[in-house]
């Protein structure tokens, strides 16, 4: 049987996981309602129902694919019944390596952009990093 530590530190690693993702989430919703609003400006509005089938497949939007596939990953580690120190280390470091000067270049490219033209990705960001450093602090 597990001991009351190990549950809780169990515990703070989903916590830690379940924060970033929350981040991640804030971030991919201000980057997709910012090339929204550039799509439209390029290619005229697009309905509600529409725009999901547009973000998944027209290629504008492929840039923030890594940042997806990040998200899916952070989920399907939070189906796991344990967390391992490892595992969170890894996740800080993709993050890390994702929104730094060594991501892919059509990714930050981008991001840097939308970092200078809107408030909203400059926050998202700014919680993102906060919550990385937890995350490896709980590592």
């Amino acid at each position: 049987m597990p001991n009351e530590q190990f549950l809780a530190r169990q515990e703070d690693r989903r916590s830690g996981l379940r924060a970033l993702r929350a981040a991640l989430l804030k971030a991919h919703k201000e980057l997709i309602t910012l090339n929204r609003a550039e799509y439209e400006r390029l290619y005229g509005p697009v309905p509600a129902g529409l725009f999901v089938q547009i973000v998944t497949e027209e290629p504008y939007f492929r840039w923030l694919d890594p940042l997806s596939r990040l998200i899916i990953e952070i989920d399907e580690e939070l189906e796991a019944p344990e967390h391992h120190d490892q595992t969170c280390r890894a996740v800080a470091a993709a993050t890390e390596k994702l929104f730094g000067p060594q991501s892919e270049p059509a990714f930050r490219e981008r991001y840097q952009q939308a970092l200078q033209d809107e408030s909203g990705v400059i926050v998202a960001h700014g919680q993102l990093m906060k919550v990385i450093g937890q995350l490896k602090q709980l590592a």
